[in-house]
């Protein structure tokens, strides 16, 4: 079976609720996320826990995108 990554995003600098989202694959720096309408720009990503089966908890920083 395909890993599941929960991922905690935080957004640093503004107030921003962030959110939790399940998605396909581990989260990288530079990467763009959406949320909502808004994108957003991975800027720290860190495992919150041992993987338990094919889940695994992450926490990622995130900051508004430039453009």
């Amino acid at each position: 079976m395909a890993a599941i990554y929960k991922v905690s995003y935080v957004v640093t600098g503004e107030d921003h609720p962030g959110a939790i989202v399940n998605v396909d694959h581990m989260p990288e720096i530079g990467e763009q996320v959406e949320l909502g309408s808004r994108h957003f720009t991975v800027v720290e990503v860190f495992e919150l826990v041992p993987p338990r089966g094919e889940f695994h908890f992450l926490h990622a920083t995130l900051q508004a995108a430039e453009g």
